[in-house]
């Protein structure tokens, strides 16, 4: 997805608010590491406006973690979901016909070894470091 407005676009989080429902993705009682959808895996693979640089703790934006945090942590940990480190396609607007290319590649490379990934660490203090 693009990431819009430091999130998901409108359509994506309405199909979560839709699906991640209580007593299906989660329960108040079974959170986070003990969460109802605990067997599964989340990605986000998303691209930007900005640059890398744009996404840095020394930027204005801060670090793409900070950006993260409610999605990886605030919905898909929440419901149980182990999460995968994001695939992030920085500015591909404003980047070469090669270098889109090389994003195009090693996305399909990941892909391929996806299933062998270790999940983050998905505390504060991993996003806030």
């Amino acid at each position: 997805f693009p990431l819009f407005w430091f999130n998901m676009p409108a359509i994506l989080k309405g199909w979560m608010d839709r699906v991640l429902v209580q007593g299906f993705a989660y329960d108040l009682s079974k959170a986070y590491d003990g969460g109802l959808l605990q067997d599964k895996l989340s990605l986000f693979s998303f691209t930007t406006g900005g640059s890398q640089e744009m996404y840095s703790n020394e930027s204005i934006s801060g670090n793409i973690r900070y950006v993260l945090w409610p999605m990886q942590h605030g919905i898909m940990h929440f419901c149980g979901v182990k999460v995968l480190e994001p695939h992030i396609c920085y500015a591909p607007e404003h980047a070469s016909e090669e270098k889109r290319k090389e994003m195009l590649t090693a996305w399909t490379q990941r892909l391929k070894t996806l299933w062998k990934e270790e999940p983050i660490d998905c505390s504060p203090e991993w996003y806030f470091k």
